[in-house]
């Protein structure tokens, strides 16, 4: 694997021209160590627990939970029927009695808030943790839990990813790795977006023969509290956190507006091309990578890895060859 380029002491000038303005990831060491939520978490866990839970609004906010045995990756049921963690609505300070009760286990249960809006649940707290760099209208999320991974996904925005507390590894690949990370249905996935069906922790390389390949083009970062990592929209990242207590604050943004919803196929067209004239190269050919992957490449099946009764849209995707 690769090592991501990293950057000390950036100010909000050098982090537009030479970070947002590129389309490669970027590690952003010390970016929001002047943070008191990072103080307090150097402090101890228990110190930043205290200081979350004095902006604790009491609006709930979406958790998970797996099983001990699942070791905290968010994944399938084996059948494919249902996902193999539990999602419900609690409250911040919820989620850290639970953190704080499990952390005395020898094999506890992942819990996790991911995504949460933070101008919700914690509302002060953004007064007093700015990112640098982003103009107010971009808004915090939190993700706060134990040890949890996050299958490799991709996002559609821009995304700045900072470290609170506990130690995160971001294992992020280009968007023309898609067909060496064998990803799963379109229409039904843990995440947002759909993930890769390897296990990083143990790849199965006769059922995931390419995944080699996505290796040796793969990023990796490992982040500590203070640390930020820029990620463009459309890398696939893998993202392992470790730790009784994890938190990393992120923040999403576009620079375009979306295209109205497509109908037919040459609605479809117009509607791509409205939403691409304005895009610089890189976006342009990361989307093509994606479109060649699911539409257009006759030699690959994209939903061959997948059982048929969850192909969803992805079924008969490939029309028959002709003799």
């Amino acid at each position: 694997m690769n090592q991501i380029p990293e950057h000390h002491d950036l100010d909000p000038t050098r982090f537009e021209r030479e970070i947002a303005g590129s389309y490669r990831p970027a590690i952003l060491r010390g970016f929001v160590r002047h943070w008191p939520a990072v103080h307090q978490a150097r402090q101890a866990p228990e110190a930043l627990c205290q200081y979350l839970m004095g902006f604790d609004s009491g609006r709930p906010v979406d958790a998970v939970m797996t099983p001990p045995d699942q070791r905290g990756r968010l994944f399938y049921k084996p059948d494919m029927e249902g996902f193999n963690f539990v999602r419900n609505q609690v409250t911040v300070s919820k989620v850290i009695e639970q953190l704080a009760r499990y952390s005395q286990f020898e094999a506890p249960p992942a819990v996790a808030i991911q995504s949460a809006l933070i101008d919700d649940c914690l509302p002060q707290f953004a007064l007093h943790n700015v990112a640098p760099a982003l103009p107010p209208s971009v808004r915090p999320r939190i993700w706060l839990g134990n040890t949890i991974t996050t299958p490799a996904h991709f996002d559609e925005s821009y995304n700045l990813a900072c470290v609170v507390s506990g130690e995160r590894r971001f294992t992020l690949f280009p968007p023309e790795q898609i067909g060496n990370l064998y990803i799963g249905p379109l229409d039904f996935a843990p995440t947002p977006t759909p993930i890769s069906m390897v296990n990083f922790r143990d790849p199965d390389y006769e059922k995931h023969p390419r995944f080699r390949q996505a290796l040796d083009a793969a990023l990796v970062a490992d982040l500590l509290p203070g640390d930020a990592l820029f990620i463009p929209p459309l890398w696939w990242h893998h993202v392992q956190s470790n730790g009784i207590l994890n938190m990393m604050v992120n923040y999403w943004w576009k620079n375009e507006q979306p295209a109205p919803d497509a109908g037919t196929i040459f609605e479809a067209l117009v509607a791509t091309l409205q939403s691409m004239k304005h895009q610089p190269p890189e976006l342009r050919a990361a989307w093509g990578a994606i479109f060649q992957h699911y539409v257009f490449d006759p030699a690959q099946d994209p939903a061959a890895h997948i059982p048929e009764h969850k192909q969803g849209v992805l079924h008969n995707a490939r029309p028959p060859r002709r003799p």
